[in-house]
């Protein structure tokens, strides 16, 4: 099977790459810089050095191809609109496009959870019917949700197009490991409210085994939750993890009743102000990780027998290895 990955050097693609390289595949994907064309050359993979939104010809880069799984993306929670506009829906629908004029089968899309986060409330055991995000203050979720709807409308007779919805993504090299964790350890973390709610995650290692399910099965167009086996408060599993990957827990707490006005406040300061980096607190963040949100796993373990292959201990004791094996502890 020959496979075009976009974004195969970002967190999901990292570990998808090594996951389908296991398994047998063809394996050609994008990147940017040299160093890591390079890399990707020496695991075996056919690299494209290119930049996704400059070339004018992504037909030459999907020809021959059997399926396209995307996954480049902007994934930060705060940013320019017109980036996530260029990166996250228009680069897809041009994906999209070269896709069905070169006679690719089957287009993946990687979507997230976050893609039916609307009005702050709880969401709780999610179903793909749901409506998705159309807020403007939540341009993450809400440029995800525009560029599945673009991919799951492409659906024909000679393409099959799936947009997973995996729940908190993490493992090693996760954002736990680039942001949250650093920012813990400098006391810039904390928790809305107490952060006791249920909350979905996914191991990573379960993404790519739902990813290679999706691949080898006559799966009908459509999008996919995807989590653990487990549910989870959040301020357990991300306790955990933080301890996994030998950072600090903080024990910060922000009321929502706060947090919220907060976030609003110093996104004007950063709109309106010439002040530089990101601010520290936006809605998208106060949404996405201050209510409850879980989601149902039917539609998948009926579609294509979804099974969580890993348990979240077992992810866990993963990272902890990684994590000792960085420090030269045996």
């Amino acid at each position: 099977m020959k496979l075009l990955i976009t974004g195969a050097t970002g967190f999901i693609g990292r570990h998808l790459v090594s996951r389908l390289l296991e398994e047998g595949c063809s394996v050609s994907a994008t990147t940017r810089s040299a160093a890591d064309a390079k890399s990707l050359s020496q695991r075996g993979v056919n690299t494209t050095q290119i930049d996704l939104l400059l070339t004018n010809d992504l037909q030459s880069l999907v020809r021959g191809q059997d399926c396209v799984i995307h996954c480049a993306a902007h994934v930060g929670l705060w940013g320019p609109k017109l980036l996530y506009q260029n990166l996250n829906t228009q680069l897809t629908k041009r994906l999209l496009e070269a896709a069905i004029q070169s006679g690719v089968r089957k287009f993946i899309y990687m979507s997230c959870a976050n893609v039916v986060l609307n009005d702050p409330a709880p969401i709780e055991n999610a179903i793909e019917d749901m409506a998705i995000c159309h807020q403007d203050s939540l341009r993450y979720a809400q440029s995800k949700a525009h560029a599945e709807q673009l991919v799951l409308s492409s659906s024909s007779g000679s393409l099959s197009t799936i947009a997973l919805r995996p729940a908190l993504v993490w493992g090693s090299g996760d954002m736990i490991d680039r942001q949250i964790g650093p920012a813990a350890n400098r006391g810039q973390f904390g928790w809305f409210g107490d952060g006791r709610y249920p909350y979905s995650t996914c191991y990573i290692g379960n993404l790519c085994e739902a990813i290679l399910q999706v691949l080898i099965r006559n799966v009908p167009s459509g999008a996919f939750f995807i989590r653990d086996a487990e549910q989870m408060n959040l301020r357990e599993f991300l306790s955990a993890r933080l301890q996994a990957g030998g950072y600090k827990v903080p024990t910060l707490s922000i009321p929502l009743a706060v947090a919220w006005p907060l976030a609003r406040f110093t996104e004007n300061g950063w709109n309106y102000l010439p002040l530089k980096g990101e601010p520290p607190l936006v809605r998208e963040a106060v949404r996405t990780m201050g209510y409850p949100l879980t989601v149902s796993i039917n539609k998948a373990e009926n579609a294509f027998d979804y099974r969580a292959r890993y348990s979240v201990a077992e992810g866990m004791a993963a990272i902890e290895m990684g994590a000792n094996k960085s420090l030269n502890i045996s």
